[in-house]
């Protein structure tokens, strides 16, 4: 009896963390437009964006996005180029946030931009969220 219950104890520890291995596998990447659409909910939660506003962002980030993915593939072998084309982008970025915003939702978005930094430098390499020298997938 005893010989059962060990069995069937270590067939659950084994089953439970198999399933555990597989939640933690690989996300599913997302499209440029689930990607637009997020960075604007959480702007919208930051900034309390107008609709206009709204669905200038979406339409300016997608394409952003697309663009960045082209430029990703374009210069895989070259971080040196890559990391060009992302200070590019973030400049781009900038410029339309601050067409885009008015002064003072402007001002909060490059306060918790910055805030966000912060944060992510604190938690160091190699951790959830922390800075580990890009954020594209390595092959």
């Amino acid at each position: 009896m005893k010989k059962i219950l060990f069995f069937a104890t270590a067939l659950f520890l084994l089953l439970g963390i198999g399933a555990n291995a597989q939640q933690r596998g690989p996300r599913e990447r997302m499209t440029p437009e689930q990607r637009a659409e997020r960075t604007v909910e959480r702007l919208n939660e930051e900034l309390k964006l107008t609709d206009a506003q709204q669905k200038e962002l979406k339409k300016w980030y997608t394409e952003s996005f697309k663009k960045n993915e082209e430029n990703f593939q374009k210069n895989r072998e070259d971080r040196e180029a890559m990391r060009a084309q992302m200070q590019k982008n973030r400049e781009a970025n900038d410029a339309q946030l601050k067409k885009v915003l008015t002064a003072e939702q402007y001002k909060t978005y490059k306060a918790n931009e910055e805030k966000r930094h912060k944060e992510m430098q604190q938690r160091g390499p190699g951790r959830p969220g922390g800075n580990h020298g890009g954020g594209y997938p390595r092959n």
